[in-house]
């Protein structure tokens, strides 16, 4: 009688595999999703504390602030077949009677806000346990130089019709990084656009500095920004101002995303 259960966790084992041998990249890939209102697009990405808990979506304070109404759409994805999905457009109420119903960082550009998505939306879960606080930058000796990878929708541009993010990356561009709370945001060298706010900056490179069989997967932080450099101009009959791009994108640390989902209730 014991022998078909038996044989049925067998049959799970390889597709339980296969999902925990989804790179961060990977993984990344299927918890981001497009946040999206009217004429305005950011990214936001979804995390969880445990199995059993709410997922929680985080995504840059201003996105939420600078949305008018009382909701919002958040592009969640479906699996229809292998290398087959749809989009599951999903609203999410941001705000009761003018009260925000998303929890902001005291001080820093991050939001957290329960979310419940479609039963069926692929989905990957990323732990909390992902997010780089001061003590695993330190151990993991995370420096200027080390490559990070941002996903985001730049100017609303998506990475396939089923509305997958796309993914940039770029070396940390300045220091110190620690520790965060003095430092609060860090810059790195890669081009940030509007609808990218919000979206996950982290490191997926299996083994460096990592004991063996283990990897240096983090999240270490949101994209917050972009620098630019504007350059005023003198003319005859007045002035006018040029922006330059100057190909930096502004992070907020990983920390401080830790400390928002840590104030949710």
């Amino acid at each position: 009688m014991k022998l078909p259960a038996i044989l049925g966790c067998l049959l799970l084992l390889p597709v339980l595999a296969r999902a925990e041998d989804e790179d961060l990249n990977t993984r990344l890939m299927r918890a981001t999703v497009k946040i999206s209102h009217d004429q305005s697009t950011a990214t936001g990405f979804i995390v969880s504390r445990g199995p059993d808990e709410t997922p929680i979506l985080v995504t840059a304070a201003h996105v939420f602030e600078k949305t008018p109404g009382d909701e919002t759409s958040i592009i969640f994805r479906r699996k229809v077949a292998e290398g087959d999905y749809a989009k599951q457009p999903t609203k999410l109420a941001i705000r009761k009677d003018g009260h925000a119903l998303w929890t902001k960082h005291p001080t820093e550009d991050v939001a957290v806000i329960r979310v419940a998505p479609p039963a069926d939306a692929d989905l990957a879960r990323i732990s909390t346990d992902l997010l780089a606080t001061d003590e695993i930058l330190r151990a993991r000796k995370i420096h200027p130089g080390d490559q990070l990878a941002i996903l985001g929708y730049p100017h609303r541009e998506e990475g396939s019709q089923a509305g997958f993010p796309l993914l940039r990356d770029g070396p940390i561009a300045s220091f110190p990084l620690l520790p965060t709370a003095r430092t609060r945001t860090f810059f790195l060298s890669a081009n940030s656009f509007e609808g990218d706010s919000g979206g996950p900056v982290y490191l997926s490179r299996p083994g460096r500095l990592a004991p063996i069989g283990e990897d240096d997967s983090l999240i270490l932080g949101l994209v917050s920004g972009q620098r630019f450099l504007d350059e005023e101009m003198k003319m005859i009959y007045g002035t006018t101002k040029v922006r330059h791009r100057l190909g930096l994108a502004v992070v907020v640390h990983a920390s401080f995303i830790r400390e928002t989902v840590d104030r949710l209730k």
